[in-house]
Formats: structure tokens, sequence, C-alpha cells
């Protein structure tokens, strides 16, 4: 009999502040990343602590995403490339050329990435790295393999497949919309800006575009663990949407959903306005935005109200399923991998 174990990540970015021993502040960012598992009565399993420079036979790949910007790859893989890491890196690179073309914006840093090598993956674990404030690095990232797994293609590891091509655009995203002036972000401790649904359903649309892109089968998968089809006729999700906080007590499956109609809601008013366009229109603003007016403007560009649009939406996600389930089916091999 298996045990049944659940799976959830938890990624965080923040800045902090370390002295050093002259009196002066050094200045760091941290990056963590944590992979908790419950056991079937919600015990959380024991958790490993991974820390790379504790690793042996750690290995420095280095691969240019033009204008400056790099890729590190750090693993203690020792016959990465034969596994696919070039095919790894070509991945990256394809994001970073999808998200600028679909957005328009332009990303200014590179990508950190960790790839660890286990004979047994632990179930539960955490990463944690701090580097100074000017170092280069959008993203920092850690993804765990098996032993002889190969890194790319259709028998890839689920988390650092999800990564490649889920994880890494959506989070790009982010940095694409962290550089509009008017746009309101959250931040930790402080009140809502309630913008959310905006800015993570920009980034799904992003993450959701390259999966697209790549592979039908892996988007059938990924929107189907957002509940497209179905997500907008629950009222809970289209009451919530408009109001998601950074921080609040949703489950895990209201979190995810949350994520797939605030997609949906993007995915309605691009019909009207391409993204590329609506985030030129975005950074082209003056007054600050908050949610209750990207709200305004997404009703005034639509042409109905809020509970109009999320019916729209609706619409779309069961088209949007439907058309790739017959898009997948067509697709004889994905055409990720290399």
């Amino acid at each position: 009999m298996k045990w049944l174990v659940t799976c959830f990540l938890v990624f965080s970015m923040l800045a902090a502040q370390a002295s050093a021993d002259s009196g002066e502040a050094l200045y760091s960012v941290i990056f963590s990343q944590e992979v908790m598992a419950l056991g079937p009565d919600g015990t959380p399993y024991p958790s490993t602590t991974i820390n790379p420079e504790q690793i042996a036979g750690m290995q420095h790949y280095l691969f240019d995403l033009g204008r400056g910007r790099q890729l590190v790859i750090e693993t203690n893989i020792s016959n990465a490339q034969e596994r696919g890491l070039f095919g790894v890196a070509d991945a990256v690179k394809r994001c970073y050329q999808y998200v600028e073309a679909a957005s328009g914006g332009t990303l200014k840093k590179g990508v950190l990435l960790y790839l660890i090598e286990f004979d047994e993956l632990p179930l539960s674990y955490a990463f944690e790295a701090a580097y100074p404030a000017e170092a280069n690095w959008s993203e920092v990232r850690l993804a765990l393999v098996r032993t002889g797994e190969p890194l790319i293609g259709p028998g890839a590891p689920l988390e650092l497949t999800d990564l490649l091509y889920d994880t890494l655009p959506h989070e790009l995203g982010h940095d694409i919309l962290g550089e509009l002036p008017a746009l309101r972000h959250d931040i930790d401790g402080r009140p809502s800006y309630y913008t959310r649904w905006f800015i993570d359903g920009i980034c799904e649309l992003l993450a959701k575009g390259f999966a697209r892109q790549e592979s039908p089968q892996l988007l059938q998968r990924l929107l189907a663990m957002r509940n497209i089809g179905s997500v907008m006729e629950r009222e809970r999700i289209r009451e919530q949407v408009f109001v998601w906080e950074q921080h609040n007590t949703h489950a895990m499956d209201v979190e995810s959903d949350l994520y797939g109609a605030a997609m949906l809601l993007l995915t309605v008013w691009t019909e009207r306005v391409p993204l590329d366009r609506l985030i030129g229109q975005i950074r082209e603003q003056i007054l600050p935005l908050d949610g209750a007016a990207l709200r305004a403007m997404m009703e005034a560009v639509v042409g109905c109200d809020a509970e109009q649009v999320c019916q729209r939406a609706d619409r779309a996600g069961k088209q949007l399923t439907r058309e790739n389930v017959l898009t997948s089916r067509l697709e004889q091999s994905p055409r990720w991998g290399g």
C-alpha cells in the first residue's frame, strides 16, 4: 500500500542586511526555496537542508543569455553534458526570448540554477542562498534529480521540467512587471494593493504561453492543475480573485485555482489588447495603479462589468481546455527537449 504524499512548493525572495566587522552594512539578497511533503495524516516529513557548498563534486557551467546576462548552472552531476545540460541551457534561452517578445519588456539579469543529484530524493527540503545586492541574478533556483535521470525531454523529472517551462517564465514575468513604475506590488508587512490578480494573471499567461510553444502535452497537464475548464464556475473563486492577497489563509487547492482564475481574466483582457501593448499601456501610466484601478481599466476595455468578465473568462477556460486537448492528441511527440 502506497503512502499518500502531498507536496507543495514555497518560494520566497527577500532583501536582508548583515553587518561587517568594520561596522559597515553589507546588503545581500536571500533566495530561499522550500518543498514540503505531508503524510496522509497531514504531518510534515522531516526536512533536509540543502547547502551546495557542502556537496562534493560541484561543477560550474556558464552560458551566455545575451546583453551581458548569464545562465550559471552549478551541479554535482559528473556526466551532466551527456544527460542534457546544453538542452537545459537552450530551454532557458528560449524562455528569455519568449518572455521578452510576448511582454515587450527587457530582462536585465540572468539566472543561477543549482542541479543537485541524489540517489534518493528527500521528500521535504529547504534551500537558501545569499548574494551581494549587486549580484546579476533575477532568479536563483534549485532542482533535484535522481542519479541517472535525463535532464531534458519526456524522461526528465517533473520538478525540473516544471521549473524550466512553467515556474521560470512565470517568475521572469514578475521581473518584467517589477519595472513598471505605476504598478503597485504587495510588500511584506504592508496593506495589500489587491493587484495580485493582475500581476499573477499576466505571469501565468506568460508561463502557459511558453509551455504551449514547447509542448501541448505539457500545457495540458499544467492547465489541468489549475482547473482551467471549471475554475470560474466556483462562486468563491470569483469572489476571492479580486481581493487576493499575498498573505492569506487559503488552502493550497484554492490558491492554485486563483492562479488559474487570474490567468483567465487576463486572457479575456488580452483578447482585446495584446499582452505587449497592455504592458506598454501600464508602463505609460503616471498615477499609481492598485487593484481597483486595474479592474476599472479592464472593464472599460472589455466593455462589461467584472461579473460579466468572469462569465467570459469561464467560457474562455472551457474553450482553451477543448482546444488544447485536441492539439495534444494531434501532436505525436513533444517538441521540448533540446
